[in-house]
């Protein structure tokens, strides 16, 4: 999701990318028992927080980052309303509809193919977009695999006209071709389905080890809800039942450029609670993969809310690796604040 690397590690394209899709995934049942104030002591949300929550504040909690790739964060909010009104929100994708970042989304049922992926487009207006892709070599410009730059190389010696709208549609039906194969080859193989993105001179980004590692660290995933962890992990050899499983596209301006992103959603709700996640196991350039983590239970007159976002970028390794994931994680957490506040206004709504 970009032409450069930025200095600092989370553009604010990407930060609102984490939050926007507000979409959560869930397998296994709250536990019985397992209360809000058990989940505010699991996740350390410290005593003066607490308080702050009881008021109506937004806080933050810390997630644990693994390895200098990852960016992570939490933030916790109490709403006055019943879980299951915040759910309702969540299904009916109000949050994601009046993200203007959106340019386009859309569900892929079980068994379609590339014509899922039929409003993805480019425009005459993002043909530069379009003409790197037709060049596309290596590097972190964009999330491909070698065998992915060589159908765009093709397709560019195919071509026979230099016009713009003629490039734009040529390569919005490639790119469709690429997100259908993508969409295809994890829903049949699960984290073995996915392909690396070719960084040249024989680097590579690994995004199945990123969610694989994103799985296994989550120690509230591997403690509370283990189903959901080995859901995750062994998907499609496991998904327990009564959940929402459900895949879907989306088209976002990240750092002013559009941004293809595919993701895997699983969501389980209860009149008493939910649990919550996405995966976003493709993402056209900016940062690797994401996964959120997200839950909400009754809390004394209405319902404590849990949001932890896990992502994998190039941007926050190398040189000042310190310093830009501690700036990442404050961008991060500006930007998530700013999505519970309209969760907020629409719940109230």
């Amino acid at each position: 999701m970009m032409n450069t690397v930025s200095p600092f590690p989370v553009p604010t394209g990407l930060r609102k990318v984490l939050f926007s899709s507000l979409l959560l995934l869930a397998t296994s049942p709250v536990h019985a028992g397992f209360t809000a104030e058990q989940l505010i002591e699991r996740v350390g949300i410290a005593q003066a927080d607490v308080a702050r929550l009881q008021k109506g504040e937004i806080v933050s909690y810390s997630v644990a980052e693994s390895g200098s790739k990852s960016l992570a964060t939490g933030i916790a909010m109490v709403l006055k309303t019943a879980p299951a009104r915040i759910v309702d929100v969540v299904k009916r994708g109000e949050l994601v509809a009046r993200d203007p970042d959106v340019k386009a989304r859309g569900v892929v049922p079980t068994g379609a193919g590339v014509e899922a992926f039929a409003k993805f487009a480019y425009t005459p207006a993002e043909a530069d977009e379009a003409r790197d892709l037709l060049n596309v070599h290596p590097g972190s410009d964009f999330n491909l695999s070698a065998a992915e730059m060589a159908g765009f190389a093709a397709l560019k010696a195919s071509l026979d006209t230099d016009d713009d709208k003629a490039v734009v549609e040529a390569v919005s039906r490639q790119y469709r071709s690429v997100l259908a194969a993508r969409m295809q080859a994890y829903r049949s193989k699960g984290l073995a389905g996915i392909a690396a993105y070719d960084r040249g001179d024989g680097e590579k980004a690994d995004p199945a080890a990123d969610l694989t590692d994103f799985a296994r660290s989550s120690k509230l995933l591997g403690d509370q809800f283990p189903d959901l962890q080995k859901a995750l992990l062994r998907f499609p050899a496991e998904m327990p039942a009564d959940v929402d499983n459900s895949f879907g596209w989306a088209n976002r301006t990240v750092q002013g450029r559009p941004t293809p992103i595919l993701v895997h959603r699983i969501i389980y709700a209860r009149n008493d609670g939910a649990i919550l996640l996405q995966r976003a196991f493709y993402v056209g350039h900016s940062y690797n993969v994401s996964q959120i983590f997200a839950g909400t239970v009754p809390y004394q007159d209405g319902a404590l809310v849990l949001y932890s976002v896990r992502s994998s970028t190039d941007q926050v390794s190398g040189v000042g690796e310190a310093l830009k994931h501690s700036i990442g994680r404050k961008q991060m957490e500006k930007e998530m604040i700013k999505k519970f506040q309209a969760l907020k206004a629409s719940v109230n709504g």
